[in-house]
């Protein structure tokens, strides 16, 4: 399942059956496990530019807006869209009572027990079959 349009495939699954997708995430092979993982971190860091910092809250963390960025995509790509699309559309903060989405730490987590190093940026080769 490579690429964004997968991943957008995935937050609707965790928004609707979040037990699914980290089932998914358990038993994914290697290679999707990975490109979910870096294709999920690239989508957030894309809301963590300049363009919208002007936007959120001065108080905020380092981890509080990569808290707020991994939670609008766990929102699913309509809600990406129109924040990328207008930045002042971008919350100041995590909205109350909102909880940072797992996804990427159980895709780290899981990784990390199948293989035992943490997970691997895409250009490098896949850990050794056992």
């Amino acid at each position: 399942m490579p690429g964004r349009k997968s991943l957008w495939k995935l937050m609707d699954l965790g928004n609707k059956q979040p037990d699914e997708l980290e089932r998914m995430l358990a038993t994914m092979p290697e290679e999707e496990l990975v490109d979910f993982y870096w294709t999920y971190e690239q989508a957030a860091a894309d809301l963590k530019d300049e363009d919208f910092r002007t936007y959120l809250d001065p108080e905020l963390t380092e981890d509080a807006i990569d808290d707020l960025a991994q939670w609008i995509v766990a929102q699913g790509l309509n809600y990406y869209e129109k924040v990328m699309l207008d930045p002042s559309k971008i919350p100041p903060r995590l909205p109350d009572g909102a909880v940072p989405p797992p996804w990427t730490g159980l895709a780290f987590r899981t990784y990390r027990q199948r293989y035992g190093t943490p997970i691997r940026f895409r250009e490098d080769p896949p850990p050794p079959r056992t």
